[in-house]
């Protein structure tokens, strides 16, 4: 079933795409012509939006199979494509110099109720093609190789979401006592590309550890005159090895780049102009806030009203971080002491601008000027840095991406004082994972529970 349907794909693939821009373009013109009334430059402007969307979501990666990945993941690059989709619009309307044609209330509703709308559409999808694939139609026939912890929480995940629409027909394994939950025993490996062209398979999945490769060389080469897909599950050391891993071409050879940013192309784009338009956003709405402790930390005690301290920046890089000065010192972060509870060094006024984080304010010109971000792991004085970068495994890491004001690390707990190695160890294990699993909506979703729980004020003294 799973061959017949996969031919009829691109045709459906186009007829999503055109049913979304309908859809955002018709949700357009609908709000325009219930607030403004407007008919005539109301349907222009919807097509004009319906061009836009067509194109944009095309090229942001929207459409294509989502057959193993979570709905979560989907709803992050729907909300990821809309983002882009904005400031398209935004640029083609300056361009155009039809900015004063739409209704602020008008673009404003329109742009929170699309990824809504979307993502409301693509959960009903998904609940037909859970229907659909139930009753034996789009289903992929596949085969797991090998066996060990990999191919049980393979099998497992495969049992546990049918949405996937893959049916585990067993495994293969040169070993005859080998077992793997749920799943049959299928033969040896060497019995494989005969099962796979009588069975009409249509995927073999490989939990084989690279130390076997040559078993891998021999399958894909047996397996060379068959349209099945081959999708290797690399081990465990592999994966941890990975942080923002980017497969590269030099010539014609393949390279995996491990441990690298996973800021790059549209998504280094789209973490600048985040950081531009809320940084913005933040410091208009705090600047009288801003000038009412610049004053009250020069006239309570001497010394200067902002405190520049070195941290690491990106990839290591020494930066000056702002911050309202709250001690009665200024160290540079070459000779550093960290603050702890009760300092003796901390100003009376020092001491309410540290627990309400409002000495912080400051970094957001640090954001502005492109030093820092709104979201990242938090930048640590030097000293801090040359003391633990040699006992943590993996701490400098952290710095291939901007510091940001708040973390991952912040929102759970670990935030203040690192006064013991453990706390230290805690806080690049969330920083690391940051930088795993970035995206769009993990950032906003840090922002509002940094915002939600009063994270910012955490161990904060």
């Amino acid at each position: 079933m799973g061959g017949k349907s996969d031919h009829y794909v691109p045709i459906l693939m186009f007829l999503h795409q055109v049913f979304d821009a309908s859809i955002g373009a018709g949700l357009f013109w609908g709000l325009n012509a219930y607030v403004t009334g407007s008919t005539q430059r109301n349907l222009e402007n919807a097509f004009l939006t319906f061009f836009v969307i067509l194109v944009v979501f095309s090229t942001v990666g929207l459409y294509r199979s989502w057959r193993m990945t979570s709905t979560y993941q989907e709803l992050e690059q729907i909300i990821a494509g809309c983002f882009i989709l904005y400031l398209v619009l935004m640029w083609v309307s300056y361009v155009l110099k039809i900015l004063d044609e739409f209704s602020y209330r008008v673009v404003l509703s329109w742009m929170l109720l699309l990824p809504v709308v979307l993502g409301a559409e693509r959960f009903a999808l998904r609940l037909f093609l859970r229907r659909f694939r139930e009753k034996g139609y789009n289903v992929r026939r596949a085969v797991i190789v090998g066996t060990g912890e990999l191919a049980e929480r393979l099998a497992r995940l495969i049992h546990e979401n049918p949405w996937s629409g893959t049916r585990l027909v067993g495994f293969f394994d040169d070993d005859k006592t080998a077992a793997v939950n749920n799943c049959r025993h299928l033969g040896q490996l060497s019995m494989l590309p005969a099962f796979a062209q009588r069975q009409n398979l249509d995927v073999v999945y490989s939990t084989l550890p690279m130390s076997e490769k040559d078993k891998i060389q021999w399958l894909l080469a047996e397996l060379s005159d068959t349209t099945l897909s081959f999708h290797i599950v690399p081990d465990i050391f592999f994966v941890d090895m990975i942080l923002g891993a980017n497969l590269i071409y030099f010539g014609n050879l393949p390279i995996i780049a491990l441990r690298d940013t996973p800021l790059q192309g549209i998504n280094l784009f789209l973490k600048r102009a985040e950081d531009l338009i809320l940084a913005s956003i933040i410091l208009i709405l705090t600047a009288p806030i801003m000038l009412m402790i610049a004053l009250a930390v020069k006239l309570t005690s001497e010394g200067p009203v902002f405190f520049k301290q070195w941290r690491y920046g990106l990839n290591g890089h020494a930066i000056r971080v702002y911050k309202f000065r709250t001690m009665t010192v200024c160290e540079n972060g070459y000779q550093f002491k960290q603050a702890t509870q009760c300092d003796p060094r901390v100003t009376r006024i020092g001491n309410f601008l540290r627990r309400s984080s409002l000495d912080e304010l400051p970094q957001f010109i640090n954001v502005i000027q492109g030093r820092m971000s709104m979201v990242g792991p938090r930048p640590h004085p030097v000293a801090m840095n040359e003391k633990y970068r040699k006992m943590v495994p993996g701490y400098m890491l952290r710095h291939k991406v901007k510091p940001g004001i708040t973390g991952l690390a912040q929102i759970n707990g670990w935030r203040g004082e690192t006064d013991t190695l453990e706390k230290i160890e805690k806080r690049v294990i969330y920083d690391l994972e940051y930088l795993r699993q970035w995206s769009l909506l993990l950032d906003f979703k840090i922002l509002f529970k940094t915002i939600w729980t009063g994270a910012w004020r955490t161990n904060a003294y």
